[in-house]
């Protein structure tokens, strides 16, 4: 199908209509949906009804989450969505030059020795990555500009995109056996 909306263009739509129902950043639990495209050409212009998200599960670790096997019901979706809300701290070095923190905050925060939710520059997100048969993308968006998104059509390594990837392609299967009399 070339007329299947790319990953990036998934994933910004139901961010968009997540962010206008949610209530902030704060969300305790990570979500998942599944999600069926109704207007592939409403896509791009998220337009009302192009997509129907439907609320599947939700969990206080998001990698608990994407490892039970009841998540793999996502796959009957033309798209699974993972919602979750944390904090973000930079990744860039440039902090260096904040002149408003000690030399030990500096070295600690570069040397990833405080986790995100300490850090002097930690940030509060929320983030959607959407995974389909055409790959994965994510938007995030910060509660202190939370007009502006950030995308990432699939750029993204680590843990969580590892798990999300897991998720949609190597869905758990359990085989249970009755025992014969």
């Amino acid at each position: 199908m070339n007329d299947y909306p790319t990953p990036i263009a998934l994933a910004t739509c139901v961010e968009a209509s997540l962010h206008s129902s949610l209530d902030g950043f704060n969300l305790p639990r990570a979500r998942l949906y599944g999600v069926s495209i109704v207007d592939a050409s409403g896509i791009a212009s998220h337009q009302d009804g192009a997509l129907r998200i439907s609320f599947l599960a939700e969990h206080g670790d998001v990698y608990e989450l994407l490892d039970a096997p009841s998540s793999a019901i996502a796959r009957m979706f033309d798209v699974a969505v993972v919602l979750t809300c944390g904090w973000a701290a930079p990744l860039d070095r440039d902090e260096q030059d904040d002149e408003s923190r000690s030399d030990e905050e500096i070295h600690d925060a570069i040397n990833n020795e405080v986790p995100p939710s300490q850090h002097p520059l930690r940030r509060r997100v929320r983030l959607v990555v959407a995974v389909c048969d055409k790959g994965v993308a994510s938007v995030l968006r910060f509660a202190d500009t939370p007009n502006d998104i950030v995308t990432d059509a699939g750029a993204a390594r680590g843990s969580l995109a590892d798990a999300v990837k897991d998720l949609w392609n190597d869905p758990k299967v359990i085989v249970s056996r009755e025992s014969v009399s």
